[in-house]
């Protein structure tokens, strides 16, 4: 069975590019650094562009590198802002799932239901979360119901 993963990060060439424009903004920074005397006018401004380039290089590149919903052969991983349920559980713990408009619900042996509210993802991703939900349900043997 082939793994979904839903992914609303940058593409790879755009955070290449703002590593890259990053690490010039770095590069001249520290010149203007080396050459500005303490306490001028253009020290202020080395030290600014400094910030923004790490700021920049990092905001592109770091902080958009987790997936919102994975779906392999053996667990569900839900990343998503704003849920109770943002971690991964193992399909031999569920016992049953339940698939609405624009959320599933997961029942567990040992924890209980969890509600995985899903109106934050585009509808054509959704539609293939519900797709791959029951293909997982039915490979695994596992009561599902839809609504």
């Amino acid at each position: 069975m082939k793994n979904l993963e839903i992914n609303y990060s940058l593409p790879q060439n755009l955070k290449y590019l703002a590593l890259a424009s990053g690490a010039c903004l770095f590069v001249l920074s520290v010149g203007v650094l080396i050459i500005a005397r303490n306490n001028s006018f253009f020290f202020y401004i080395g030290l600014l562009c400094l910030l923004v380039s790490v700021v920049v290089a990092a905001t592109f590149w770091f902080l958009n590198a987790k997936p919102l919903v994975v779906i392999t052969d053996e667990k569900l991983q839900v990343n998503l802002p704003n849920q109770e349920f943002n971690c991964a559980v193992e399909w031999k713990n569920v016992t049953n799932i339940a698939i609405g408009l624009s959320y599933v619900t997961l029942q567990t042996a040992e924890n209980g239901n969890f509600k995985i509210d899903l109106e934050n993802l585009k509808y054509v991703d959704i539609r293939a979360i519900k797709t791959k939900l029951i293909e997982v349900c039915e490979e695994k043997n596992i009561a599902y119901s839809s609504g």
